[in-house]
C-alpha cells in the first residue's frame, strides 16, 4: 500500500462538465439515529447522473433489501478520486468505489479491487456482458462492474452541411477533411473561416479533451500504447494519426481558440467529434434551436478501423473490505439491466451488455429507451460496435500504465504539433519518453 499511497498524492484528471456536490443521506434509520439493518455498506460515487436520482436508487436499494443498507455519498469530481485513493491507502476506504472503465494500475498493483466472482457474480451473471468489459478485466477476471459506456462521436450541423451540399455527415477520414475544407474555404473572412468546418477539441477551451480528441484518431489508424512493455506512440500509426489532425489547422481549415460546443450551438462550427452525452447536457435533443439542426455520427473511418475513444463508470468494491460480500449484492443490484435504464436516461450511457444475451425481460427497459429515440440509439450503437471490433479495449488496457504522465504528456506535446511548433515525430518520441521514464526505463 505504500506504493500506492505515495501515487496517490497525484492524483488524476477527470474530464467532465458536470460539478456536483452532494452526499445523498441515508434511510432506512430508526428514531434513535441507528440503522436497523446489521449490514451497512459505504458506498461512493460521482455524479454520473443527477444526485437525485442517485438519492432515488439508494432509497429504492434499501426498501427492498431486509439485511443490507447501503449509505451512498456523492463525491465532487473536482478531488474525488483523491479522496478515495487516499482512503483506500490508509484502509479506512469505502466498501463500494467509483472507478472509471478501463480500471487504474494503482490499484491494480495495490490488491485494493475484488474480483467480480469473489462479490457474487456468477459465470453466467459475467458472460451477458459485452466484449467492452474487457476493460474491465486483469487476466481472466473482472475487477470492476460496468454501469455505462461513453464513447466519441461525431457532431454535425445539418443545416450547415445542407447548405453546402452534403445530406450526410463523413464516414471516412478523407470525406471528413473534404467537408470541412469546403465550409472554412466557402465561409473564408480576412484570413480566418467563419464557419469553421471542424474544431477538435482540446484545441479550444477545454485542453484536457485533447487526450481524448488524439486517442480517437490513434485508434483509427491501428496505434498501440505499449510494446514490449515500452510507450510506442512515436509509430507509423501515430504518425499518421498526428499529421492527419494536423492538416486542419496547417492549411486554416480550423482554428485554435473558439469553443467546439459553443461554435457548434451558435453556428461557427460545423462539426466536432466527442463524447455522447455532450448534447444531454447541452440541452440540444430538447432545444427549439437545436433539435432539428442537430446531427450525431460514428466516427469517420481511418486507415484501420471506426473505433474511437471510449471510456465510462465502473463500480468496484475494496478487496479489504469486511462486508465484501453485502458490497457485492449492491453492486450486482444497481449494474443490473434492470436498473441500466436509469443511465440511459440521464446521458445516453450505453448499457455494458451484449443485449442478445439478455432475456425479453431484461431488455424491456432497454427497448422502451431505445425504441423511443431510435435513430440516435442506433448511430451510438453503431460506434460501440466498431469500438469492439477495432479492439478498443485492448487500447484502453494498454493505456493503463504510465496513464499519468500519457495523460499529461499528450496535452502539451499533441498540441504543440498540431499548431506546427513541434515536428510530429518528435511530439511523439516527446511523449514516449516521459513515459517509459515513470515506467523506470
Amino acid at each position: 500500500m505504500r506504493n500506492l499511497k505515495k501515487i496517490l498524492r497525484c492524483g488524476l484528471i477527470i474530464l467532465t462538465s458536470v460539478m456536483v456536490v452532494g452526499v445523498v443521506g441515508c434511510s432506512n434509520q430508526n428514531t434513535s439515529g441507528k440503522s436497523t439493518k446489521r449490514n451497512i455498506v459505504e458506498a461512493w460515487v460521482f455524479p454520473i447522473i443527477p444526485p437525485e436520482e442517485l438519492k432515488k436508487l439508494e432509497s429504492e436499494f434499501n426498501s427492498t433489501h431486509k439485511d443490507v443498507q447501503v449509505n451512498l455519498t456523492v463525491l465532487d469530481w473536482k478531488d474525488g478520486r483523491e479522496k478515495i485513493k487516499t482512503a483506500l491507502s490508509t484502509n479506512k476506504g469505502p466498501d463500494v468505489f467509483y472507478i472509471g472503465v478501463g480500471l487504474d494500475q494503482n490499484y491494480i498493483d495495490a490488491k485494493v479491487l475484488a474480483s467480480a466472482k469473489s462479490i457474487g457474480f456468477s459465470e453466467k451473471d459475467l458472460e451477458k456482458y459485452s466484449p467492452l468489459i474487457e476493460s474491465n478485466m486483469v487476466g481472466d477476471s473482472v475487477y470492476a462492474i460496468p454501469l455505462g459506456y461513453e464513447t466519441n462521436m461525431l457532431f454535425y450541423r445539418k443545416d450547415i452541411l445542407s447548405k453546402f451540399g452534403y445530406n450526410h455527415p463523413p464516414s471516412t477520414w478523407e470525406e471528413l477533411y473534404k467537408i470541412a475544407e469546403a465550409i472554412s474555404k466557402g465561409t473564408m473572412k480576412d484570413g480566418k473561416p467563419e464557419v469553421m468546418g471542424l474544431q477538435i477539441v482540446g484545441m479550444d477551451d477545454h485542453l484536457n479533451a485533447i487526450n481524448m480528441s488524439w486517442i480517437s484518431m490513434f485508434q483509427a489508424a491501428g496505434g498501440k500504447f505499449m510494446k514490449s512493455n515500452k510507450s510506442m506512440l512515436n509509430s507509423s500509426e501515430g504518425e499518421e494519426a498526428l499529421n492527419y489532425m494536423r492538416k486542419f489547422y496547417k492549411n486554416n481549415i480550423s482554428i485554435p481558440g473558439p469553443s467546439a460546443v459553443n461554435g457548434f450551438t451558435n453556428g461557427t462550427v460545423a462539426m466536432f467529434y466527442f463524447t455522447q452525452p455532450t448534447a444531454d447536457q447541452q440541452s440540444w435533443y430538447t432545444s427549439p434551436d437545436m433539435k432539428d439542426k442537430l446531427g450525431i455520427a460514428p466516427m469517420p473511418k481511418g486507415p484501420k478501423s471506426s473505433a474511437g475513444y471510449f471510456g465510462g463508470h465502473s463500480l468496484a468494491v475494496n478487496a479489504n473490505s469486511d462486508k465484501k460480500e453485502q458490497a457485492g449484492e449492491f453492486v450486482k443490484w444497481i449494474s443490473s439491466p434492470e436498473k441500466v435504464d436509469v443511465f440511459m436516461k440521464s446521458a445516453h450511457h450505453v448499457p455494458p451488455f451484449d443485449l442478445s444475451k439478455l432475456d425479453s425481460e431484461e431488455k424491456r427497459k432497454i427497448d422502451a429507451i431505445t425504441n423511443a429515440d431510435k435513430a440516435t440509439w442506433d448511430v451510438i450503437f453503431q460506434q460501440i460496435n466498431n469500438n469492439i471490433d477495432g479492439n478498443a479495449a485492448k487500447l484502453l488496457v494498454q493505456g493503463r500504465k504510465g496513464y499519468t504522465e500519457r495523460w499529461d504528456a499528450q496535452k502539451s506535446q499533441i498540441v504543440s504539433a498540431l499548431l506546427g511548433e513541434t515536428k510530429t515525430k518528435d511530439a511523439l518520441n516527446n511523449i514516449d519518453v516521459k513515459v517509459n521514464q515513470a515506467l523506470g526505463d
